[in-house]
């Protein structure tokens, strides 16, 4: 009798497993967090507005050809060897990235300290670049062949710093 229990038993498991495993598939569609999508939305628009705002290309090439860029150059290398963190704040388009950090506002950027600014490698390589021979990029005008350097480029028609890295 215990083993008929047991073959019993053993046969409701089975069947039970069987069932289970040829449940049919159900359409459910993803409900995704509005905020989510929000902030996805949020985030296409501001880089958007920023590449708009960042991306005048041409602004900056006509700046190059009249001798601006070369000028704004050399008032960051005056700012820079004078370790004034008052004349490169106000060379800088906010927002602007500082050694990978969004600096929102010129308070913001004093705060950071002339050693964040002006370490010895960067002071070192912005003395060395040769003005008149600044090329224009996608990204701007690089003040420094490879990291540490400066970054400045036309922002709403006047030059700005927006990257120090």
């Amino acid at each position: 009798m215990k083993q008929w229990k047991l073959i019993l038993a053993a046969g409701i498991m089975i069947f039970a497993c069987v069932g289970c495993g040829s449940q049919k598939e159900e359409n459910v569609t993803p409900v995704e967090d509005t905020a989510v999508i929000e902030e996805q939305t949020k985030n296409e628009q501001t880089e958007s507005e920023i590449e708009e705002k960042n991306g005048n290309y041409d602004d900056l090439e006509e700046k190059g050809d009249s001798g601006e860029a070369a000028a704004f150059a050399k008032k960051i290398q005056d700012a820079v060897s004078a370790k004034d963190m008052e004349a490169v704040a106000d060379l800088c388009a906010y927002p602007l990235a500082v050694n990978g950090e969004v600096i929102e506002n010129r308070d913001a950027f004093m705060e950071l300290g002339a050693d964040a600014v002006f370490t010895e490698e960067r002071c070192a390589v912005i003395e060395a670049v040769d003005t008149s021979a600044l090329e224009e990029t996608m990204a701007g005008v690089i003040m420094g062949d490879a990291t540490p350097n400066i970054i400045f480029k036309s922002v709403d028609g006047e030059l700005g710093i927006t990257g120090i890295n």
